[in-house]
């Protein structure tokens, strides 16, 4: 019967993962941190040796405490004697490094009653064990999450408890000497934060500096369902052997069914009872590897360290967010204002092209009266270069810089500080600069906005930008002919005309400049 018995609990877990197989293709699982686990060797939150593939996630800590009771039924050699109650605990804690990669620690301690035949202590430390867990970096979308496990026990108790093979449901919680596991890790996610299950595997490979013990291999399987948010289901299957000496039947297996229930604050409780599977060995040895039963109790407790910093890059990024949404809805306004004057500059220039062709008439229309008069030719070129020169005489000192150098200056053109909108004080003088531009239809221009380093690159390189925009189409508020002859580019911090390490050299550096494109024309200009 108990191997009948055995069997199906075999083939339960075999169809367990070809389920979780299956289902895992066919829902993705969500990301929910009330799930994370609590890693350690000894058990994930709400398995009781059973370990997660998940990671806890960067800066989360969480802290477990876990007690197990089973009572000797059967008095035989290296055991306890019967009705001996063995008692164990463990206090373990885990953190995540980064979003792959925790590290964690744990120490055991037992106490015993009724156990009389022990040379050894009935009560103390137990084992101290430390190590290093990293996941693979799957997508989150993913359903499937694979890592390993590294983990030294350091055997610091006096009495292993039971000394035949790796027998005892405590075998690695009262370690005598030192031990180095290995630990491949499997989990299925299938669901969500309210309804869902786990689907675990592990395969570990345990090397033992103790004289008499040989390599152990450790085999389980667990599946936790979650029913709905605050209750959870566990059934797991575990095996213990030594490689050398393999006796599945005999060997420790056992069953753990297990309940888990949450808080909305990551603080969890879990009851849970380990039952044997295992068969007694036969005499002379006259030994079983686990008494009938367990009953094991756990609390944890898990918290985000990096909360504060998570909140304030979410509210830094919304800021941005914002920023640039303001930035996008005025260069908007600005574009609809420049299409409109682009329309207004479309309908002038119909009128302007009825009026040249006016002016070409009467030009001709003096051209055949020269020809009729050309005694007269000499008197007006002469009295035409007069003019010339009377206009030159009367240019002003922004119109002599302008056609001399090809640039311009608009020191009388201000912003507040970290503004775009002209100051009411700069508009005279920016009237003045659009009439003068008109007389000059030839030159190609452009306002250049410059700034100084103060601020970052793209905050600057915004700021110039818009700040050109804004005078250009002042400009051609003031004289909409020169739409199609006059362009804006901010150059923000990129062109200094002086050192950005005083105050005055970055007044210098903040300003607002036109630019000739044709060059080549001012020569037309200053014959």
């Amino acid at each position: 019967m108990q191997l009948k018995r055995l069997r199906r609990i075999r083939l339960s877990v075999a169809g367990m993962f070809l389920l979780s197989g299956f289902s895992a293709g066919l829902i993705s699982a969500q990301n929910d941190q009330s799930l994370n686990p609590a890693t350690t060797c000894y058990s994930t939150r709400g398995m009781t040796q059973i370990s997660s593939a998940e990671p806890l996630g960067a800066g989360r800590l969480t802290i477990t405490a876990q007690g197990a009771w089973y009572q000797q039924q059967r008095n035989f050699s290296n055991a306890p004697d019967s009705a001996a109650n063995i008692i164990t605990g463990i206090g373990s804690m885990s953190f995540g490094i980064n979003s792959y990669i925790d590290i964690f620690g744990a120490i055991a301690g037992f106490g015993t009653t009724k156990y009389t035949n022990s040379i050894d202590d009935k009560n103390g430390l137990g084992t101290v064990s430390g190590g290093i867990q990293g996941s693979l970096p799957l997508p989150q979308t993913s359903p499937l999450r694979l890592g390993m496990q590294c983990v030294i026990f350091a055997g610091t108790s006096a009495n292993q408890i039971n000394n035949n093979n790796a027998d005892g449901y405590n075998y690695f919680e009262t370690r005598t000497d030192y031990d180095f596991m290995g630990k491949l890790l499997q989990s299925f996610l299938i669901g969500n934060s309210r309804h869902g299950l786990k689907l675990h595997a592990n395969e570990g490979f345990v090397f033992s500096v103790e004289n008499g013990k040989g390599n152990v291999f450790t085999l389980g399987g667990g599946i936790q369902w979650l029913v709905y948010s605050p209750l959870m289901f566990g059934l797991e299957v575990n095996s213990r052997t030594f490689l050398d000496n393999i006796n599945v039947k005999t060997d420790p297996l056992w069953v753990t069914p297990s309940i888990l229930i949450r808080t909305p604050y990551y603080f969890n409780f879990y009851a849970a009872g380990d039952i044997s599977l295992s068969e007694d060995r036969a005499v002379p040895d006259n030994t079983r590897a686990l008494e009938p039963y367990r009953l094991l109790a756990g609390i944890s407790f898990s918290f985000d360290l990096l909360a504060s910093k998570r909140k304030e890059a979410a509210e830094l990024q919304r800021k941005e967010a914002a920023e640039k949404q303001e930035l996008k809805d005025k260069t908007c306004r600005l574009q609809h204002i420049a299409d409109s004057l682009a329309e207004k500059t479309k309908e002038d220039s119909v009128s302007m092209v009825k009026q040249k062709e006016a002016q070409e008439f009467e030009r001709k229309r003096a051209d055949s009266l020269a020809a009729l008069k050309s005694h007269q030719d000499s008197i007006i070129l002469a009295e035409t270069r007069r003019h010339l020169n009377e206009e030159k005489l009367k240019r002003s000192d922004a119109e002599k810089q302008l056609l001399s150098t090809g640039l311009l200056l608009l020191d009388a053109v201000y912003f507040e500080s970290g503004k775009t909108e002209i100051s009411i004080n700069s508009r005279p003088y920016l009237n003045i600069i659009g009439k003068m531009l008109l007389k000059y239809p030839k030159l190609q221009l452009e306002v250049a906005g410059h700034t100084d380093n103060v601020g970052s690159l793209q905050t600057n390189m915004r700021l110039s930008q818009v700040r050109a925009e804004s005078v250009r189409l002042y400009l051609m508020s003031v004289a909409p002919e020169l739409a199609s002859r006059l362009l804006a580019k901010g150059y923000g911090p990129m062109q200094p005309k002086a050192e950005n390490n005083t105050a005055n050299g970055r007044k210098i550096n903040r300003r607002v400049e036109i630019q000739v494109l044709n060059r080549d024309v001012l020569k037309e200009y200053n014959q």
